[in-house]
């Protein structure tokens, strides 16, 4: 078990005292070693060309597939534009909202899991912090997506145009 992985499940058994809540980003194959804890929820991501992750039995679980691409730089390489087709869209965001707000109120985490851990789920831990005030840690935040962060904090509109919720 990676270090990283023993340090969130630390913070998983011991959900802020205060109420707040927190948001993880992981990756798949550490999401799928997760106790299945009644305090979490999950927000699995996966890529369209792989199967839905092995995640434990949580009670709350959102599973979205979507290809890995910064859809709004205008400087995309030949192989980022074939993953167009299947970038993150408003739907997108609009289910992860719609997941989030339905939480009950003793859900304390969610973790979010995209294959690595290091771009997709770090942009909807990002999103989720500044539109629901959900605690992260910064640090390792670092590498998220910036499109999929600026469509769900309604910098930006994309099909369909996401309205900018706080609750």
């Amino acid at each position: 078990m990676t270090q990283r992985l023993q340090d969130i499940l630390g913070k998983l058994y011991r959900p802020p005292a205060d109420g707040g809540r927190e948001v993880f980003a992981l990756s798949r194959s550490d999401a799928e070693r997760l106790p299945p804890l009644p305090s979490i929820a999950v927000i699995s991501i996966t890529a369209p060309e792989r199967p839905p992750a092995t995640i434990g039995d949580f009670a709350h679980v959102l599973r979205l597939s979507f290809a890995d691409v910064d859809f709004l730089n205008p400087d995309l390489s030949d192989k980022a534009r074939g993953k167009l087709a299947h970038a993150f869209t408003d739907e997108h965001g609009q289910a992860i909202r719609s997941f989030v707000e339905a939480l009950p109120g003793d859900i304390s985490s969610i973790v979010v899991h995209c294959e690595g851990g290091f771009s997709r789920s770090c942009a909807v831990a990002i999103a989720l912090h500044r539109l629901y005030g959900y605690r992260v840690e910064p640090q390792h935040l670092s590498k998220a997506n910036p499109s999929i962060v600026r469509m769900m904090a309604g910098d930006v509109l994309g099909h369909g145009a996401l309205k900018k919720t706080r609750r």
